[in-house]
């Protein structure tokens, strides 16, 4: 069986979110948070007999009449713009909801588009290779504004404060250079816990000597093989 991979909206449909998240509140100095929550703008494709990975979502038959989906069990109809949701667990700590629409489908795949919330409980960051082969992904846009000493969610970096160099980061690796500009990356990889992993692809928006602003893209895979 194929894997399906759930994909995130392209970086211009969610620039608004990105803009949102950068303007919302101040993370302060302080320990992890036990509990992250993302919520990601997602598309994805079910071909005909399919599941989506890691709910029981299945894209059962098309007619004339539209597509039938197997939602909780039971032969849905569902046409253009009508809604499809799930919520579950697929693995301890990873809580997932997808709450999605028809967009069209034929006799090989239903589009859905629409959001994937995932809530992480228990959340432990660790810096590692994180385990790709999950077929439950999902990807989208994230920001932050973070004040002197505080940490980059799902990370262990913190934010040092504005040197000569630039805005300085702590957690890095020894032998890894801590400062960055405006439009410099930040790539961060690893678990958050077991069974769920992370990768961010980040750039500093801008810096001050209280507070940085960072975003870009997050993917998070629920799993293992």
């Amino acid at each position: 069986m194929r894997r399906l991979f759930v994909k995130a909206l392209s970086l211009a449909a969610a620039g608004s979110i990105l803009l949102a998240g950068v303007l919302g509140c101040t993370l302060k100095p302080g320990e992890h948070p036990d509990k992250l929550t993302y919520k990601l703008p997602t598309v994805l494709t079910v071909p005909l007999g399919e599941t989506i990975p890691g709910t029981d979502i299945r894209y059962e038959e098309h007619d004339e009449d539209g597509a039938y989906l197997i939602l909780a069990g039971k032969r849905a109809l569902k046409r253009k713009g009508d809604s499809v949701t799930w919520e579950g667990e697929p693995v301890p700590g990873g809580k997932v909801n997808l709450d999605l629409r028809v967009v069209w489908f034929n006799e090989q795949s239903v589009h859905l588009a629409g959001t994937a919330q995932v809530v992480v409980t228990g959340v432990s960051p660790a810096s590692e290779p994180p385990i790709t082969t999950s077929p439950i992904k999902y990807s989208g846009a994230v920001a932050y504004s973070l004040a002197k000493g505080a940490y980059i969610p799902g990370t262990n970096l913190t934010y040092v404060g504005e040197e000569e160099q630039g805005a300085a980061l702590g957690g890095l690796a020894e032998d890894e250079y801590p400062y960055r500009h405006a439009g410099d990356s930040v790539v961060w990889e690893g678990r958050l816990r077991d069974d769920v992993h992370i990768k961010l692809e980040l750039r500093v928006i801008q810096y001050s000597e209280r507070i940085l602003r960072i975003g870009g893209l997050v993917t998070l895979w629920l799993g293992g093989t």
